[in-house]
């Protein structure tokens, strides 16, 4: 080997050493960044002692205003227990509690962009939002179902053939309905709607033939209806909808607390007491699938 190539083997490894060192700097940077990252949002509950919670307006009984303006509701009642765990687990006797109003199209924006720390309303726990924000234990479970006037001849989703369906925006639901759809033929004209409030009034006023949502929405829409003998709730059960408490991604200390105040809520039967409370005033029953995910996540100490 003549020096000079001997000199260029010698450049080449020198160089190639170089580029594995700094690929392996680069990715403890990433790493450490990540670290840096990760439970973020407990880094800002202690900051900050303060919790931030979303809740939405008109969704009965999981989150709701009372009549003197203050969310209320299952799910409220659910991340209130949270926030005492908080308290003791992060040792933040004074944690200050900010609820803030979220609705339909705003809710995952607000947990992605840290204005909210989690959301206790009513979302389904889907496999595609999982791809955005992550989710506790199943806390309750609904099914899509009609809310139809009591003097409609409705009874079944085959019957809004070539009729008005209203839906929420962004929802399960609407995924689902279209999806139907197309594959029966059905022709349903499909009316997306802001928030639970308008997909009930496009029922009242006579703008949509039924309102498709979680069965426990609408059980809720009904009771607070001025002459609730004038809706009706049909239909066979048309989905499978697990809920969940909402929280960010990469936030694995939060949700272990979330998790296990749910747990522990489940397992010493406070969960049965609070459906009764909040979904007994429905004339709601509890249903087979919601008293499973009760003993199923009742996790032991």
């Amino acid at each position: 080997m003549t020096g000079k190539n001997a000199e260029s083997k010698t450049c080449s490894k020198f160089a190639g050493s170089i580029a594995i060192v700094a690929a392996l700097f680069c990715s403890g940077v990433q790493l450490q960044a990540q670290a840096q990252t990760a439970d973020s949002t407990i880094a800002r509950i202690k900051a900050s002692n303060k919790v931030k919670i979303g809740v939405r307006d008109f969704s009965v009984p999981f989150s709701y205003l009372d009549a003197n303006q203050k969310p209320t509701g299952y799910s409220v009642e659910l991340c209130e227990a949270v926030v005492e765990s908080l308290k003791k687990e992060l040792n933040l006797p004074s944690l200050e509690v900010v609820m803030q109003s979220v609705d339909l199209s705003t809710r995952i924006p607000l947990i992605q962009n840290a204005t909210i720390d989690m959301e206790c309303g009513s979302t389904v726990n889907t496999l595609t939002r999982q791809r955005q924000v992550d989710f506790s234990y199943v806390t309750a479970v609904a099914s899509d179902q009609l809310l139809v006037k009591a003097s409609s001849s409705i009874k079944e989703l085959e019957d809004l053939a070539g009729k008005v369906v209203a839906l929420p925006n962004a929802s399960t639901s609407l995924a689902m309905l279209t999806s139907i759809n197309n594959k029966k033929h059905l022709n349903m004209r499909l009316m997306s709607v802001r928030d639970q409030a308008e997909g009930f009034l496009a029922v009242q006023t006579g703008r949509a033939d039924a309102y498709i949502t979680d069965n426990t929405i609408l059980y809720g829409l009904r009771k607070d209806a001025k002459n609730p003998a004038e809706f009706r709730i049909t239909g066979r059960p048309l989905s499978y909808l697990p809920y969940g408490i909402m929280v960010a991604k990469n936030n694995s200390t939060l949700l272990a607390i979330i998790n296990r105040t749910i747990a522990e809520k489940f397992r010493n039967g406070d969960g049965k007491v609070m459906y009764d409370k909040w979904f007994g005033q429905l004339n709601m029953p509890l249903s087979p699938l919601t008293k499973a995910a009760f003993d199923i996540n009742a996790i032991p100490e």
